[in-house]
């Protein structure tokens, strides 16, 4: 009697180990699952983030590029713009004399 005990409760255990076992292996593919799909996720971010990046890069340069040339446009406006002013100066002194 007590040898059918031990022999069943032997075989329980053997049972569990068993489960056990199954269990760590299926929890551990879903972890390498779950790594993988983690892994994957953080790669298209990081690429994502890369092509965001370049493309601000390329919109700052574009944008400095327009300042620079508007600057400039307003540099030689302001040019015409005395130029203009000593030319109507001139020709209003020369309305003044005659």
């Amino acid at each position: 009697m007590q040898n059918e005990e031990l022999a069943a409760q032997r075989q329980e255990i053997e049972a569990l180990r068993n489960e056990k076992g199954s269990l760590e292996q299926h929890h551990q593919g879903q972890l390498q699952d779950m790594e993988k799909n983690i892994v994957g996720d953080v790669q298209k971010i990081q690429d994502e983030v890369k092509r965001h990046f370049g493309q601000q890069k390329a919109e700052n340069s574009r944008l400095q590029q327009q300042i620079t040339t508007l600057k400039g446009e307003k540099t030689s406006l302001q040019q015409q713009i005395l130029g203009l002013q000593r030319r109507i100066q001139e020709i209003e002194e020369q309305i003044g004399t005659d």
